[in-house]
């Protein structure tokens, strides 16, 4: 077997690292949840302070800034059951982690250019560059091993 060969068949292990990786820094970064809103201001460049909003309101900010981290959370079993797939050789699998791997692009170009183009800010959130650079290394991966499942 050539060196293709065994990385096409073994495609699989990429995509359950990367959606390990995606479930790990989604749960450390919501473990870190109480920073999160006040990064935000930071990365905004307000001078707005945490300490100047009322509790009830900054518990329902935080909830809210945690929301998209259970929604990766999400997306990275959503990829372990594609690498499960994949590992089974089933087309459909290579067909949703591709999918897979546009969505992650498609939310970081989103996402990030909400946060610089529209915000105004200098650079882009740390989550966004997860989203950039796991989808950066799933769908090249999944294309590249195309004719391992078709």
């Amino acid at each position: 077997m050539t060196e293709g060969n065994a990385f096409q068949r073994n495609v699989w292990m990429i995509m359950l690292f990367l959606s390990i990786v995606f479930i790990v820094v989604s749960l450390f970064i919501m473990s870190n949840g109480d920073n999160i809103f006040p990064t935000a201001l930071e990365l905004a460049g307000s001078s707005q302070s945490t300490g100047d909003i009322e509790e009830k309101a900054l518990n329902f900010i935080n909830m809210s800034m945690l929301k998209p981290l259970w929604e990766g959370i999400w997306m990275g079993i959503f990829g372990l059951l594609i690498a499960l797939g994949l590992k089974r050789k089933m087309k459909y699998a290579w067909t949703l982690g591709v999918i897979w791997g546009i969505m992650m692009l498609s939310n970081a170009a989103i996402q990030g250019g909400y946060e610089v183009l529209i915000l105004g800010w200098l650079g882009v959130c740390p989550q966004t560059l997860v989203f950039l650079i796991l989808g950066l290394i799933a769908l090249p991966s999944l294309l590249i091993a195309r004719k391992f499942f078709h």
